[in-house]
């Protein structure tokens, strides 16, 4: 079954520090695939990931009405294009 790859035009980080403090972060990008161990993002601007003073908890997006929400570990960024996100 893995991996399958989606054609999500944004992906959303957030995380949760308290209850009732959150952070969020919505951005483009040219699709996900989403395998057992991993979430990689494509043509996404990984320098707003880099510069994120936080560790997103989950990442979610949308395709073709369907929601896809994933626990997800801190990022590396592969290319200039290209994050991986471990799962948890």
């Amino acid at each position: 079954m893995f991996p399958v790859t989606y054609q999500a035009a944004s992906i959303f980080l957030e995380t949760q520090f308290l209850p009732g403090d959150t952070a969020e972060l919505r951005l483009d990008c040219e699709g996900v695939t989403v395998s057992a161990n991993a979430v990689t993002v494509h043509g996404i601007e990984t320098r707003h990931i880099e510069k994120m003073a936080w560790t997103a908890d989950y990442l979610s997006f949308e395709q073709d009405g369907q929601h896809h929400r994933i626990k997800v570990a801190r990022p590396a960024v592969t290319t200039p294009l290209r994050a991986r996100f471990p799962r948890r």
